[in-house]
Formats: structure tokens, C-alpha cells, sequence
């Protein structure tokens, strides 16, 4: 499945759907906006950067954004993938506490802060759609750092891949079976970053992964689950019996 936000207009926007896709859990809200754009960035171009002023903020429409600081000595942590159906910079006041930064090909619609601004005054329905928007922003950056801070290296990798499929909706919440394949755009280095762990114990957690066949390698951006129950029991801290 491509990473793709589902909308009948991509290009310069007048009717928004602001958090709507046929293939993301967010609110469907519409409105009519102006001057919103959208701009197209390379692997590895930025959208902005830490400390810059805040003018606008992001919904991906394609692709995958990371949003990142990095620390004195150079090392980075990324705190965001951003998929489609996401925005960005609602946590900023004034400007960037982050830099954000495409993983891949991506699309990503513009929208000036004033025109936040308005809506929220004149819109009832779009405050609740933001206030939804942030508790699940919220309820990802908890699970976030009990990842960081106390799972072990099979463990966060199982997380991260879980979080992936639930975002491509690559398991079928009826069955509980998988399909096919995830796509996971970003480099071994982006997920170590993400992690805090470092690439060598990535590549290692997936072909722990791979000898135990919980996963497929498929591609180096794609992985098929095989077996996503055990995927879940070594997130939640069964990674011994699961990978022997």
C-alpha cells in the first residue's frame, strides 16, 4: 500500500479535508481554506528547522516526515514519523522546538497559522477534531517513552513494527491476521534514531526477527509479519520465548 493520503484534490487546496483518510482512525472534518499549498520534497529535504519561526503548519498527503533534535555532540533523536493523515506543528508555540525533515518522496499540504487561528475560533467542530488529534499525539509520545525507557532492544523494534502495521492497517482487526507486507520507508540508521538504540542492534533485532519467523524481509523496505501474535507478546516483554 502506498503511503498516500486518500483526497480528491492534492494539489492547491480550497476544500480541505483536514484530517480525513479512508485509510487512517483520525476525525473526518471539512473546511474551506485558502492559501493552503502543497510542496513536494526529496529524500531527505526539510520542511523546517530547529528554532526557525513557526508560519504554518503540515498534513503529509504522501510519504514519511521525521521530526528529530540533535544533541551537542551531534547525536539525534527522532521523536515523530509522520504518515499521511498527520499534521505537524501543533505542538509548536512561536517557533520550531524540532526540525522536520522528508524520509522519502513525500507531499505536504501548507496551512498558515492564521488560518488555525480562525478556525478554531469560528469552528466548534475543528477544536474537537484537534483536541481528538492531540490525546492520540499524547497517547503515542507515552508509549514512546516507555519504550525508550524500559524496553529492551527486541522489544522496541516489535513496538515500532506494530505501530507501523496498525498505521498501514496491515492487520485486520477483525481476524487478527496480517497481510502481505508493511512498507517501512525509513533506513536502519532513522529507526536506530528513533529507538535510541544503535544500527548494528537494529540489523540484529530483525534477523533475530527473521531466524525466529516472526518476519519476512521481503525487501529493505518492506517486511511481512508472519506471525503477529508473537510480534505482540515480545513488545509486551516475552521476547526470550518467543525468539528461541
Amino acid at each position: 500500500m502506498s503511503a498516500t493520503l486518500r483526497t480528491t484534490d492534492t494539489t492547491i487546496a480550497t476544500a480541505f479535508p483536514w484530517l480525513s483518510s479512508g485509510i487512517i482512525d483520525h476525525v473526518n472534518v471539512g473546511h474551506t481554506i485558502g492559501c493552503t499549498a502543497d510542496r513536494v520534497l526529496d529524500r531527505h529535504e526539510h520542511i523546517f528547522l530547529e528554532g526557525e519561526k513557526q508560519t504554518h503548519i503540515y498534513l503529509v498527503i504522501e510519504g514519511v516526515v521525521g521530526t528529530y533534535k540533535l544533541l551537542s555532540d551531534g547525536r539525534r533523536q527522532i521523536s515523530t514519523f509522520a504518515y499521511p493523515g498527520d499534521i505537524i506543528g501543533l505542538d509548536t508555540v512561536g517557533e520550531h522546538v524540532n526540525s522536520g525533515e522528508a524520509l522519502n518522496r513525500s507531499v505536504i499540504r501548507c496551512i498558515p497559522i492564521n488560518s488555525i487561528e480562525k478556525l478554531m475560533r469560528n469552528e466548534p467542530g475543528f477544536g474537537q477534531a484537534l483536541l481528538h488529534l492531540t490525546a492520540n499525539e499524547l497517547a503515542d509520545t507515552r508509549e514512546q517513552m516507555l519504550s525508550l525507557g524500559r524496553k529492551s532492544a527486541a522489544e522496541k523494534l516489535a513496538t515500532f513494527l506494530l505501530r507501523v502495521a496498525r498505521r498501514h492497517q496491515a492487520v485486520d482487526r477483525s481476524t487478527g491476521q496480517s497481510n502481505q507486507t508493511i512498507s517501512i520507508p525509513m533506513k536502519r540508521s532513522e529507526i536506530a534514531d528513533f529507538l535510541g538504540l544503535t544500527i548494528e542492534t537494529v540489523s540484529r533485532s530483525f534477523t533475530k526477527f527473521r531466524v525466529a519467523q516472526v518476519i519476512k524481509l521481503v525487501a529493505n523496505s518492506e517486511v511481512e509479519i508472519l506471525d503477529i501474535n508473537r510480534l505482540a507478546l515480545i513488545a509486551n516483554g516475552d521476547a526470550p520465548n518467543c525468539l528461541h
